[in-house]
Protein backbone atom coordinates (compact mmCIF):
# COMPACT_ATOMS: atom_id res chain seq x y z
CA UNK A 1 0.00 0.00 0.00
CA UNK A 2 1.81 3.53 -1.08
CA UNK A 3 0.73 6.51 0.79
CA UNK A 4 1.00 9.77 -1.16
CA UNK A 5 1.08 12.70 1.65
CA UNK A 6 1.37 16.69 1.04
CA UNK A 7 2.42 19.17 3.56
CA UNK A 8 3.35 22.96 4.50
CA UNK A 9 2.36 25.70 3.18
CA UNK A 10 3.43 26.97 -0.66
CA UNK A 11 4.62 30.28 -1.40
CA UNK A 12 3.19 32.27 -4.13
CA UNK A 13 6.20 34.89 -5.42
CA UNK A 14 5.41 39.00 -5.86
CA UNK A 15 9.03 39.92 -6.15
CA UNK A 16 12.60 38.76 -5.58
CA UNK A 17 11.26 39.42 -1.46
CA UNK A 18 8.00 39.24 -1.05
CA UNK A 19 5.52 36.46 -1.48
CA UNK A 20 2.40 35.17 -0.37
CA UNK A 21 2.09 32.29 1.90
CA UNK A 22 0.38 31.43 5.53
CA UNK A 23 0.72 29.81 8.56
CA UNK A 24 1.06 26.30 7.97
CA UNK A 25 4.42 24.86 9.49
CA UNK A 26 4.10 20.98 7.83
CA UNK A 27 4.35 19.27 11.21
CA UNK A 28 1.21 17.20 10.89
CA UNK A 29 1.94 16.30 7.40
CA UNK A 30 5.28 15.28 8.80
CA UNK A 31 3.72 13.38 11.82
CA UNK A 32 1.60 11.51 9.13
CA UNK A 33 4.75 10.26 6.67
CA UNK A 34 6.37 9.12 10.33
CA UNK A 35 3.10 7.07 11.02
CA UNK A 36 2.93 5.29 7.58
CA UNK A 37 6.49 4.57 7.55
CA UNK A 38 5.82 3.15 11.19
CA UNK A 39 3.15 0.83 9.55
CA UNK A 40 5.80 -0.30 6.78
CA UNK A 41 4.10 1.64 4.23
CA UNK A 42 5.52 2.77 1.24
CA UNK A 43 5.33 7.08 1.48
CA UNK A 44 5.71 10.00 -0.91
CA UNK A 45 5.79 13.21 1.07
CA UNK A 46 5.31 16.10 -1.31
CA UNK A 47 5.92 19.33 0.82
CA UNK A 48 6.24 23.02 0.71
CA UNK A 49 8.76 25.13 2.71
CA UNK A 50 8.63 23.19 6.48
CA UNK A 51 9.34 25.00 9.75
CA UNK A 52 13.00 24.20 11.54
CA UNK A 53 10.49 21.67 14.00
CA UNK A 54 8.90 20.05 11.27
CA UNK A 55 12.34 19.62 9.44
CA UNK A 56 13.56 18.49 12.73
CA UNK A 57 10.71 15.46 12.94
CA UNK A 58 11.16 14.70 8.80
CA UNK A 59 11.47 10.54 8.52
CA UNK A 60 14.93 9.03 7.16
CA UNK A 61 15.91 8.76 3.74
CA UNK A 62 15.06 5.10 2.88
CA UNK A 63 13.69 2.66 0.49
CA UNK A 64 10.38 3.21 1.56
CA UNK A 65 10.32 6.95 1.61
CA UNK A 66 10.20 9.37 -1.12
CA UNK A 67 10.93 13.34 -0.25
CA UNK A 68 9.98 16.11 -2.69
CA UNK A 69 10.37 19.64 -1.84
CA UNK A 70 8.67 22.23 -3.99
CA UNK A 71 7.85 26.08 -3.31
CA UNK A 72 5.00 27.00 -4.98
CA UNK A 73 1.06 25.84 -5.54
CA UNK A 74 2.18 25.03 -9.44
CA UNK A 75 5.15 22.66 -8.52
CA UNK A 76 2.96 21.23 -5.92
CA UNK A 77 0.44 20.21 -8.35
CA UNK A 78 2.63 18.77 -10.87
CA UNK A 79 4.03 17.00 -7.73
CA UNK A 80 1.11 15.24 -7.27
CA UNK A 81 -0.35 14.81 -10.33
CA UNK A 82 2.94 12.86 -11.30
CA UNK A 83 2.84 10.54 -8.34
CA UNK A 84 -1.30 9.82 -8.22
CA UNK A 85 -1.04 6.98 -10.11
CA UNK A 86 1.16 5.39 -8.12
CA UNK A 87 -0.13 5.78 -4.78
CA UNK A 88 -3.28 3.86 -3.07
CA UNK A 89 -3.95 6.52 -0.25
CA UNK A 90 -3.64 10.21 -1.22
CA UNK A 91 -3.70 12.27 2.06
CA UNK A 92 -3.71 16.02 0.91
CA UNK A 93 -2.88 18.03 3.99
CA UNK A 94 -1.06 20.77 2.60
CA UNK A 95 -2.40 24.85 3.36
CA UNK A 96 -2.15 25.50 -0.43
CA UNK A 97 -1.91 28.84 -1.29
CA UNK A 98 -5.36 29.85 -2.74
CA UNK A 99 -4.20 32.93 -5.07
CA UNK A 100 -1.15 34.11 -6.97
CA UNK A 101 -0.26 36.70 -8.53
CA UNK A 102 -0.69 36.70 -12.08
CA UNK A 103 2.53 38.18 -12.80
CA UNK A 104 6.03 38.09 -11.21
CA UNK A 105 8.36 41.38 -10.42
CA UNK A 106 11.60 40.78 -11.94
CA UNK A 107 12.81 43.30 -10.15
CA UNK A 108 12.07 44.84 -5.76
CA UNK A 109 8.82 46.58 -6.18
CA UNK A 110 8.89 50.21 -4.50
CA UNK A 111 7.24 51.77 -2.15
CA UNK A 112 4.51 54.39 -3.32
CA UNK A 113 2.46 56.61 -0.98
CA UNK A 114 -0.16 55.96 -3.71
CA UNK A 115 -0.38 52.06 -2.31
CA UNK A 116 -0.30 49.19 -4.72
CA UNK A 117 -3.05 47.09 -6.55
CA UNK A 118 -2.49 43.27 -7.04
CA UNK A 119 -3.99 41.20 -8.87
CA UNK A 120 -4.22 38.18 -8.55
CA UNK A 121 -5.61 34.47 -10.16
CA UNK A 122 -6.64 31.47 -8.29
CA UNK A 123 -4.38 28.62 -8.07
CA UNK A 124 -5.29 24.92 -9.39
CA UNK A 125 -7.45 22.91 -6.89
CA UNK A 126 -5.37 20.21 -6.70
CA UNK A 127 -8.04 18.02 -4.48
CA UNK A 128 -10.92 18.45 -6.61
CA UNK A 129 -9.34 17.44 -9.80
CA UNK A 130 -7.59 14.33 -8.01
CA UNK A 131 -11.40 13.89 -6.73
CA UNK A 132 -12.35 13.65 -9.92
CA UNK A 133 -9.67 11.35 -11.76
CA UNK A 134 -10.68 9.27 -9.31
CA UNK A 135 -13.78 8.35 -11.23
CA UNK A 136 -11.45 6.92 -13.71
CA UNK A 137 -11.83 2.99 -14.08
CA UNK A 138 -7.95 2.24 -12.96
CA UNK A 139 -8.05 4.90 -10.58
CA UNK A 140 -11.08 4.39 -8.46
CA UNK A 141 -9.78 2.04 -5.83
CA UNK A 142 -7.83 4.77 -4.37
CA UNK A 143 -8.68 6.62 -0.97
CA UNK A 144 -8.45 10.31 -1.03
CA UNK A 145 -8.81 12.01 2.12
CA UNK A 146 -8.74 15.75 1.89
CA UNK A 147 -8.47 18.83 4.83
CA UNK A 148 -11.28 21.81 5.65
CA UNK A 149 -9.85 24.55 7.46
CA UNK A 150 -12.28 26.58 8.65
CA UNK A 151 -13.37 29.10 11.12
CA UNK A 152 -17.14 28.74 10.40
CA UNK A 153 -19.66 31.88 10.52
CA UNK A 154 -22.10 33.10 12.62
CA UNK A 155 -22.57 35.36 16.03
CA UNK A 156 -22.16 32.25 17.89
CA UNK A 157 -20.12 29.86 18.57
CA UNK A 158 -22.55 26.90 17.94
CA UNK A 159 -23.40 28.94 14.48
CA UNK A 160 -19.51 28.74 13.97
CA UNK A 161 -19.46 25.43 14.43
CA UNK A 162 -22.13 24.60 12.72
CA UNK A 163 -21.43 26.30 9.26
CA UNK A 164 -17.67 25.07 9.41
CA UNK A 165 -18.92 21.77 9.59
CA UNK A 166 -21.19 22.03 6.75
CA UNK A 167 -18.55 23.82 4.32
CA UNK A 168 -16.46 20.60 5.27
CA UNK A 169 -19.35 18.35 3.79
CA UNK A 170 -19.63 19.97 0.71
CA UNK A 171 -16.07 19.56 -0.06
CA UNK A 172 -16.11 16.46 0.75
CA UNK A 173 -19.11 15.83 -1.65
CA UNK A 174 -17.93 17.90 -4.31
CA UNK A 175 -14.33 17.15 -4.44
CA UNK A 176 -15.35 13.15 -4.25
CA UNK A 177 -13.40 12.21 -1.43
CA UNK A 178 -13.65 9.43 1.40
CA UNK A 179 -13.13 11.35 3.98
CA UNK A 180 -12.40 15.35 5.23
CA UNK A 181 -10.84 16.57 8.40
CA UNK A 182 -12.16 19.52 9.37
CA UNK A 183 -9.62 21.65 11.44
CA UNK A 184 -9.75 25.33 12.41
CA UNK A 185 -7.13 28.21 12.20
CA UNK A 186 -6.17 27.51 16.29
CA UNK A 187 -4.74 24.00 14.63
CA UNK A 188 -2.02 25.81 12.28
CA UNK A 189 1.94 25.73 13.82
CA UNK A 190 0.54 24.19 17.12
CA UNK A 191 1.85 20.71 18.66
CA UNK A 192 -1.92 20.10 19.97
CA UNK A 193 -4.99 20.39 17.78
CA UNK A 194 -9.29 19.35 17.73
CA UNK A 195 -10.12 17.88 14.64
CA UNK A 196 -13.18 15.87 12.82
CA UNK A 197 -12.92 13.28 10.95
CA UNK A 198 -16.10 13.11 8.60
CA UNK A 199 -16.47 10.15 6.66
CA UNK A 200 -18.11 9.80 3.68
CA UNK A 201 -21.27 7.68 4.73
CA UNK A 202 -21.56 10.85 7.33
CA UNK A 203 -19.73 9.33 10.23
CA UNK A 204 -17.72 11.66 12.28
CA UNK A 205 -14.99 10.80 14.26
CA UNK A 206 -13.78 13.64 16.73
CA UNK A 207 -10.69 13.94 18.49
CA UNK A 208 -10.33 16.75 20.71
CA UNK A 209 -6.72 18.42 22.30
CA UNK A 210 -4.69 15.47 20.89
CA UNK A 211 -1.17 15.61 19.88
CA UNK A 212 -0.34 15.82 16.41
CA UNK A 213 1.86 12.84 16.20
CA UNK A 214 -1.15 10.77 17.93
CA UNK A 215 -4.03 12.13 15.81
CA UNK A 216 -1.56 11.39 12.80
CA UNK A 217 -1.32 7.79 13.68
CA UNK A 218 -4.82 7.54 14.27
CA UNK A 219 -5.17 8.98 10.82
CA UNK A 220 -3.05 6.47 9.18
CA UNK A 221 -4.82 3.49 10.71
CA UNK A 222 -8.34 5.00 9.47
CA UNK A 223 -6.92 5.79 5.68
CA UNK A 224 -5.30 1.85 5.62
CA UNK A 225 -8.65 0.71 6.97
CA UNK A 226 -10.67 2.41 4.54
CA UNK A 227 -8.59 1.46 1.75
CA UNK A 228 -8.51 -2.27 2.29
CA UNK A 229 -12.38 -2.42 2.46
CA UNK A 230 -11.85 -1.59 -1.40
CA UNK A 231 -9.06 -4.43 -1.85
Amino acid sequence: MVFLITAGPTIEDIDPVRFISNRATGKLGVEMARAALNAKRHTILIHGPLSETAQGRMPKDGTLFSDIAVRSAAQMHAAVVENFCVADVIIMNAAVTDFTPISISESKLKKKTSGLVMRLKPTVDILAELGAAKTNPWRAGQSIIGFALESGSGKTAAQRRKSAHAEAVRKLNEKNLDAIVLDSPAEMGSDKGSFNVILRDGRVQSFKDISKEAFAEKLIQLATELQSTKS
